[in-house]
């Protein structure tokens, strides 16, 4: 068993680093939604969609979201989103994706 799950999934490389970086966003947005200690239709109001789509967040539809659009609800309830890249060492042929710790301030 690996630590990224995508990879025990069958997935290659690159499709598990992307999917565990989305997962990694979905779950911030998910803790974020909580923190915050508003309804599904404050939510919907604050991050400009409609109750049924905040539902789909909270239920873990994944899936149907893009990255993009994670990060600009994470924008839009108050949090900063940091990204840092670097070069992979030269013995590595492909990169790696690392997410820190998540911080998450209760509101």
């Amino acid at each position: 068993m690996s630590k990224n799950v995508f990879l025990d999934f069958g997935f290659n490389e690159e499709e598990a680093a992307g999917l565990k970086l989305k997962s990694y966003l979905f779950m911030s947005l998910q803790e974020a939604i909580n923190a915050s200690k508003k309804n599904q239709t404050e939510i919907a109001a604050i991050i400009g969609c409609d109750q049924p789509k905040v539902s789909k967040i909270v239920n873990g539809k994944f899936d149907e979201f893009s990255i993009e659009r994670i990060t600009e609800y994470m924008q839009k309830l108050g949090y900063d989103i940091h990204i840092s890249t670097s070069p992979a060492p030269r013995d590595r042929t492909l990169g790696k994706v690392v997410m820190g710790k998540r911080e998450l301030a209760l509101q």
